[in-house]
């Protein structure tokens, strides 16, 4: 199949015509970058936005975050989860709404992340790293150029996975040998469009070589590791082969200990069974529902305190 040049000039283009991100994910990452910042604080700007103020409470309350009890109002969530979560769940929820794709196995996409993303938590808080909760982000967003490049070269992407198929390779592997543009060359200029902080951009860019990212290769090359452990073959996960295996796999990015590929092993057995849950949530985000907005609204009520609609 003679495919026509992706041109970089294109994707820019398509990369324009995204929507913008909601105004309160600017507000939220702005507002927990300052170390001055209160709960209320954080609750106040969530507030101005109903349907992300009812989501997040909707996901709080999945069997994925496994909670005591019924979250109800943000001024609980935001103190049991920490403003880093939080601050994932809103700009995650807003990301999600904007990925839906026909023809395209998102919910398979975003199994892949799910997974990087919980592994890519586990090893930082088993190695006692900065900020677990910024690099479970990275782990969910790292392939978010994937789904531009599915939307709209679809063609491309069949004669890459073929190429996969006929020759044994990786996805970028393939893509490199075919294609002008790549999935981390797109996704960095969401990141950008988007506006997110430098080391979530760092570790879309940069997962398959996080030695190029300068001064956040240490934080990319987390991601990078928990991208391959998380690859499957034969419904397994690469970190299911074993931990000298799994090592080998990810030694030429990120030095595994046995505590962290351990801890790994314990999150991805006891998050993945929630995955599905998590995942039909987020699904149903993507279809518009006004009853769910007007469910938000009649719940906050004249007091302005945020509580989550029955179900």
């Amino acid at each position: 199949m003679d495919l026509p040049d992706i041109k970089i000039e294109q994707v820019i283009t398509k990369i324009k015509e995204l929507p913008t991100l909601p105004d309160v994910v600017f507000k939220v990452n702005e507002v927990v970058n300052d170390p001055s910042t209160s709960a209320q604080d954080l609750e106040n700007v969530i507030s101005r936005d109903q349907a992300i103020a009812a989501k997040v409470l909707k996901l709080v309350n999945s069997a994925f975050y496994g909670l005591p009890g019924r979250v109800d109002t943000l001024s609980r969530a935001i103190p049991l989860l920490g403003f880093s979560t939080v601050r994932n769940l809103v700009m995650s929820v807003s990301i999600f709404d904007l990925s839906a794709i026909t023809g395209f196995d998102m919910k398979g996409f975003w199994r892949h992340s799910f997974a990087t993303s919980t592994i890519a938590q586990a090893i930082a808080r088993a190695d006692g790293l900065p900020d677990a909760e910024t690099q479970s982000l990275a782990g969910l967003l790292h392939d978010i150029g994937k789904v531009l490049l599915f939307q709209h070269y679809s063609e491309h992407v069949q004669a890459v996975v073929e190429l996969m198929d006929l020759k044994n390779m990786s996805f970028v592997a393939a893509e490199k040998s075919l294609l002008t543009v790549t999935h981390t060359e797109i996704g960095a200029a969401i990141a950008d469009k988007w506006s997110f902080p430098p080391n979530i951009k760092a570790a879309i860019e940069f997962h398959h070589n996080p030695d190029s990212a300068g001064e956040l290769s240490d934080f990319v090359s987390v991601t990078a590791a928990a991208n391959v452990l998380a690859l499957r073959h034969e419904d397994e996960f690469v970190l299911e082969k074993g931990f000298e295996s799994a090592s080998e796999f990810v030694e030429p990015f990120y030095q595994l200990t046995d505590n962290s590929y351990r801890s790994a092993v314990r999150e991805i057995e006891k998050q993945m069974q929630f995955f599905e849950n998590f995942i039909d949530r987020m699904e149903a985000f993507r279809r518009p529902s006004p009853l769910l907005e007007q469910e938000a609204e009649r719940a906050k009520g004249d007091s302005g305190i945020w509580r989550l609609p029955g179900e």
